[in-house]
């Protein structure tokens, strides 16, 4: 049996998950145009042996026929089997990471990897792809990216975000990169010359009822919502093919983001990325991105989630084991309730809230930052003060470009 530990995102309200004490992490991530996260990352099934590497297609369609990518896809924890038991029918796992291989005449093991041996065969036959399979079609690659700035954040701790945003701003970068870009707070604010904060109003009464336990800051799931529906009102996002959500605190490359998603084809019901392996919610909020039907939906049905027995925001999972959702397990638990899928994207952020992004040496280290010099993803973070946050992204853009 595997002990478990909890940890709590440090940029989101109460992020429960629960992660493999035996969770490996490396100094170093960089990401690619085709990068393959082990085996099981986007690509096509091709027999009885999944290819590895993003995207892969069927054959070349016949003129008149629309080309069709089948991508891994995965549905809600709740559906996929425990990370102990036998996942033969589900072909997934309960532990974000883990992959459902046959390693014995009837029997399936959720594992990290698997090496061939006289006792265990590693294969993915079609019935344990089958549940995770879906037809997708390639998409293109436009970015709407948004930022928040919330000024009473419940907490005398200084807070450095609105000076972060506003010097990205004066520069054009980080998410003012993008083709669409804005953001939002519970105050109005200049950002730059021709730019102020969006203003969120708390209608629902929900944006100071109750704080995290470690850092003392409020919940910031009502304040989300809210911010969710400024952006439907203001209608970008409709313009773009995707949506990234992007942490102030997260140094963000949004050209590294664009080559990584440029490959990824997408189902007809849209999905998200989950950015953190080895826990068992992994859609850590420093990079939140969403395919623009992914995002619709949430949007869509953001008030019956918050109200749905199903999610229970305000308690949590676990009967409140580990306190109210955060905006970014909300979204994840909304999503999965209405049926949106989800790819494994562990390359696009170095998160020092994630474990398995730490080194080894590291992995109890939860004031943990990656070595920007030696990063490539299209997010790093925590870099909460303003002076650590830019020497980061022009140490990233020196030895990588942006």
């Amino acid at each position: 049996m595997e002990s478990h530990r909890l940890v709590e995102s440090d940029a989101e309200a109460s992020v429960p998950v629960e992660v493999p004490s035996h969770a490996t992490g490396a100094s170093k991530k960089v990401i690619g145009v085709a990068s393959a996260v082990g085996l099981f990352c986007t690509g096509m099934w091709a027999g009885d042996q999944f290819a590895a590497g993003r995207p892969a297609f069927h054959p070349a369609a016949r003129e008149g026929f629309q080309q069709l990518t089948q991508i891994i896809a995965k549905p809600k924890r709740g559906s996929c089997s425990r990370w102990n038991e036998d996942c033969m029918a589900t072909g997934c796992c309960d532990v974000v990471g883990y992959t459902c291989f046959a390693t014995k005449p009837g029997k399936a093991s959720c594992l990290k990897n698997c090496t061939p041996s006289a006792t265990q065969s590693c294969t993915q036959p079609q019935n344990i792809m089958n549940p995770i399979l879906q037809d997708a079609v390639p998409q293109p690659m436009s970015l709407y990216c948004f930022s928040v700035y919330t000024m009473n954040t419940g907490t005398t701790k200084p807070n450095y975000e609105l000076d972060i945003i506003k010097e990205q701003f004066a520069r054009k970068i980080s998410i003012f990169a993008c083709e669409q870009s804005d953001v939002f707070s519970d105050v109005e604010v200049a950002v730059g010359s021709g730019l102020n904060t969006i203003r969120v109003e708390d209608k629902e009464g929900d944006f100071h009822w109750a704080k995290r336990k470690v850092s003392g800051a409020w919940v910031n799931t009502g304040m989300f919502t809210q911010v969710w529906k400024a952006v439907k009102v203001q209608s970008k996002y409709q313009s773009a093919d995707w949506v990234a959500k992007v942490d102030a605190d997260a140094v963000f490359v949004p050209s590294r983001l664009v080559r990584w998603v440029q490959a990824q084809s997408v189902p007809a019901r849209g999905i998200y990325l989950e950015n953190c392996k080895f826990v068992d919610y992994g859609y850590f909020g420093n990079l939140e991105v969403f395919s623009r039907v992914a995002f619709s939906t949430l949007l869509e049905n953001m008030d019956t989630c918050k109200q749905a027995s199903e999610i229970h925001w305000k308690v949590g999972i676990k009967n409140g084991k580990y306190g109210p959702m955060g905006e970014d397990l909300f979204a994840q638990a909304c999503l999965d309730l209405h049926g949106v899928r989800r790819v494994e994207a562990f390359d696009i952020t170095t998160d020092g809230a994630c474990p398995a992004d730490r080194p080894l040496d590291q992995q109890k280290n939860k004031k943990w930052k990656p070595n920007c010099a030696e990063t490539s993803t299209a997010a790093m973070h925590p870099f909460k003060k303003k002076e650590e946050w830019f020497q980061c992204w022009e140490a990233t853009t020196a030895a990588f470009g942006q």
